[in-house]
């Protein structure tokens, strides 16, 4: 139970991070069109889309401007996007308890 319990939170930490390297990705480029405590809307200059970056049920889910999602982060509790100190902070609480957080240098629109 206690390699379990382990695994689940190293799992929880590589999620967190593989969300951090999506958003922070020189293939989409993101920039911050808006962002609000519970949601993100981005823009890719690559693709010249907009997204939509949102806590849905237990998960952090990636949307375009269609149908479909992509999951980002899963077995989350909650998460809040605040603009901190020019940048981008992300703090996830996760079902178990544990938490997460970490400052992106996303440009943000004026």
């Amino acid at each position: 139970m206690i390699s379990y319990a382990g695994n689940v939170k190293h799992e929880n930490t590589v999620n967190f991070y593989s969300y951090l390297t999506l958003i922070e990705s020189d293939r989409y480029q993101f920039k911050v069109l808006k962002h609000y405590p519970n949601k993100l809307i981005l823009y890719s200059p690559v693709t010249d889309k907009r997204y939509r970056i949102e806590e849905y049920k237990n998960m952090v889910r990636l949307t375009g401007a269609y149908k479909g999602h992509v999951p980002a982060i899963t077995d989350i509790q909650h998460v809040a996007w605040h603009k901190d100190r020019g940048c981008l902070r992300t703090d996830v609480t996760f079902e178990n308890g544990q938490k997460c957080s970490a400052y992106s240098k996303l440009p943000f629109k004026d």
